[in-house]
């Protein structure tokens, strides 16, 4: 068994069947599939299992409690394959997928770890989609497409199993990389992620999980100097939206408008929207949002983050 692929679910018993369906039509001559069922209320189990009953690979459906770190990490502890890669319920796998990320850990022995390429599977039609695109190396090792040698992970940390979805598979990464292995990008292994419309709160709400940097921070502080702009910013945006309340704050204390030209650098960034008044006020909260989110990551970590 060359490679082991394993997804963690919860209640998506028609997405996960359907990306059930794309990891059985895989071109790769040796693989299984692990379901990992985080207690699901829906049948996601009992389906899975009926769904793969027939089928030429072989296909285990556990149950397993906990975070969705936890969760992954149980995948490692049960794998039969060399590889071990990870995908999400919500993502659909090209044909060639495995066969690529099989191929780039098989030819080049120093790589621990590889992510692959992961865009929309349907076009984007209206603002605040909810899906994932990534065609180039991030740093953020995205769990929806990530692929490890098998020994190494078991060797590391692996995903953090305490701040939930958020930063978890950064952490992951990380932890490979602290035992020497090398990270690489395989551009020809794809996944398609859906296109969903949950709601600007939503994405409120999850912006605000960039808190959950501060445990991985503080475990792996190179990750400042590896993805965070200037070493403290999540984004460069971010760091003009920070200047930008600063120079407004001084300009009404100290009664000097000239001190609002510090509000220049993210107006030009954002005033895209300005034919959209809600838009801008949407995007205007949702990068506070964020900011709000590093700050308390920071605090976690004992630096600053923005």
């Amino acid at each position: 068994m060359e490679i082991t692929v394993a997804v963690p679910v919860k209640d998506r018993r028609e997405q996960m069947l359907r990306c059930l369906r794309s990891l059985l039509e895989q071109d790769h001559p040796s693989y299984e599939v692990l379901v990992l069922d985080n207690q699901s209320s829906d049948g996601t189990a009992e389906a899975c299992r009926e769904f793969a009953a027939d089928s030429g690979v072989p296909v285990r459906i556990d149950v397993v409690p906990g975070t969705v770190g936890a969760v992954r990490n149980q995948a490692g502890c049960v794998a039969r394959g060399e590889f071990l890669a990870f995908t999400d319920s919500d993502c659909v796998a090209a044909p060639g997928w495995l066969s690529a990320v099989a191929r780039a850990l098989r030819d080049d022995p120093g790589l621990g770890v590889v992510c692959g390429a992961t865009r929309p599977q349907d076009p984007i039609v209206r603002g605040w989609p909810a899906t994932i695109e990534v065609e180039r190396w991030t740093g953020r090792f995205e769990s929806c497409n990530v692929a490890f040698r098998t020994n190494a992970f078991l060797e590391s940390d692996g995903f953090d199993e305490h701040v939930g979805h958020f930063w978890e598979d950064t952490a992951a990464g990380y932890a490979l990389l602290r035992h020497g292995w090398r990270a690489g990008f395989v551009g020809d292994a794809v996944i398609y992620h859906d296109v969903t419309y949950p709601g600007f709160a939503w994405h409120l709400k999850r912006a605000m999980k960039a808190r959950n940097l501060g445990p991985v921070l503080a475990r792996y502080p190179e990750i400042a100097h590896d993805l965070l702009w200037r070493g403290v910013f999540l984004h460069r945006r971010d760091a003009k939206l920070v200047l930008a309340a600063v120079a407004l704050t001084y300009a009404v204390r100290s009664r000097r408008p000239l001190a609002t030209a510090g509000v220049a650098p993210y107006a030009a960034e954002r005033l895209r929207h300005w034919r959209d008044p809600k838009g801008l006020v949407q995007t205007v909260l949702y990068d506070s949002a964020v900011v709000a989110g590093c700050f308390r990551a920071g605090l976690t970590a004992r630096r600053l983050v923005l």
